[in-house]
């Protein structure tokens, strides 16, 4: 058959980049093609399309944690296993060292634990724009040099329906046609993957929306904390990872901006520490649609961009989101939140839209395949965000893509 690929990766951001570089070096002669909607690598894009996807514009931050939730899919040998590989790759091309999170004094750490919240430490890896660049441009030079693996760039994919053995992939550039198939669209694709899942019927349940705000307050109300990263939570909220000395920004998603943060080039410095405030509020069959509307109109109120405004405006409600009956939440969730950071509600203040923009849970094996006979999924799309699941999933589900 014309125009017929071993494997179509669709999406090359971080975990489709890592698949694409997994099955370029490992590969026993299939023919693989990746897909994506953004410009090729070294040249002008948008802030999260293209190759790379969101690592270039990101706070350059990989957290160990993030292992954790690839280890409740793949289980926790496959996800070690998984993030050495990467770890290896990025060691031979950039010097870099694990960062050991700092502790919390015990005032803060005895707040935590006394009002119901768990908390769990972030170690990580800071990465600098030069080396998340020359990642990014070894990383396509090894793929591309390999002649293993075809890009097609500024190429949109529209619809993708299984005749059998075989996927057709409809795109901006004609129909292709692969044996299997790896979406890794990543966050700037969840309202497209959420389509793509729905049209298989793999959706195993949609009743969560996880929206909220990004919260900000100066370091000097925050000296119990000593520095950490750490995020706390509980069954209905997850405040953190705390960021600090940052900057909250937008993240461009084409009819929606949505806060984001970071501190890792000296314009963003600031004496601030940031944090999301992120609750998981059910919705029964609808949490796609609506995190999709609510994080929609957080951003029609506050005329097309981030917003900004005092915590204590929640309180009062007076804050612009107040007329949104969902958020309401909101205002316990601060006076939880002022319990363990007593400063919180008269020193702090919160930025909107804030969501997670993840496509509704499916069933997913321990090789990141789904219900459908060789259809793998792998980082946001399945899922599991961060900059360090998605690549670590991108390269198990190469892996067994490759058996």
């Amino acid at each position: 058959m014309i125009n017929t690929y071993d494997v179509a990766i669709i999406g090359s951001g971080v975990a489709g980049a890592f698949a694409a570089l997994k099955l370029s070096k490992e590969n026993k002669g299939l023919k693989t093609i990746l897909f994506d909607l953004g410009r090729p690598p070294g040249k002008r894009r948008r802030q999260l399309e293209g190759w790379f996807g969101v690592f270039p514009n990101s706070d350059g931050k990989l957290y160990s944690h993030d292992i954790s939730k690839v280890a409740g899919i793949v289980g926790a040998r496959k996800a070690k296993s998984g993030q050495t590989w990467v770890m290896n790759y990025l060691k031979s091309h950039i010097d870099f060292k694990s960062i050991e999170d700092k502790k919390l004094y015990v005032g803060a750490e005895k707040r935590i634990k006394k009002h119901n919240f768990e908390y769990y430490y972030n170690d990580y890896i800071q990465l600098y724009p030069r080396e998340i660049h020359t990642i990014s441009k070894r990383l396509a030079e090894e793929v591309e040099e390999s002649g293993k693996v075809r890009f097609s760039f500024d190429n949109e994919v529209y619809k993708i329906h299984k005749q059998k053995n075989i996927f057709s992939i409809m795109t901006a550039q004609g129909e292709i046609f692969a044996k299997k198939i790896l979406i890794a669209v990543g966050r700037s694709g969840w309202r497209w993957a959420t389509n793509i899942f729905q049209t298989f019927g793999i959706v195993e349940s949609d009743d969560t929306a996880s929206f909220g705000i990004h919260a900000e307050i100066s370091s000097s109300y925050m000296k119990e904390f000593n520095k950490s990263n750490c995020t706390f939570y509980n069954d209905e909220l997850e405040i953190g990872p705390l960021s600090w000395n940052g900057t909250i920004i937008p993240e461009d998603h084409l009819d929606l901006a949505i806060s984001a943060f970071r501190s890792n080039e000296n314009r963003w410095k600031s004496d601030k520490v940031s944090f999301k405030m992120i609750g998981f509020r059910k919705f029964e069959n609808a949490g796609v649609e609506q995190t999709n509307r609510l994080g929609t109109l957080a951003f029609v109120l506050a005329n097309d961009r981030i917003s900004k405004e005092r915590i204590s405006t929640i309180i009062s409600k007076k804050s612009k989101i107040s007329v949104i009956p969902e958020y309401d939440w909101l205002v316990e969730a601060c006076e939880s939140v002022t319990n363990v950071i007593p400063d919180f509600i008269n020193k702090g203040y919160f930025h909107i839209p804030t969501i997670l923009p993840l496509p509704p849970k499916i069933r997913l094996g321990t090789n990141m395949s789904t219900e459908i006979d060789n259809l793998y999924v792998a980082g946001e799309s399945a899922g599991v965000p961060g900059i360090l699941s998605a690549a670590v999933t991108g390269a198990i589900a190469a892996e067994n893509i490759l058996k």
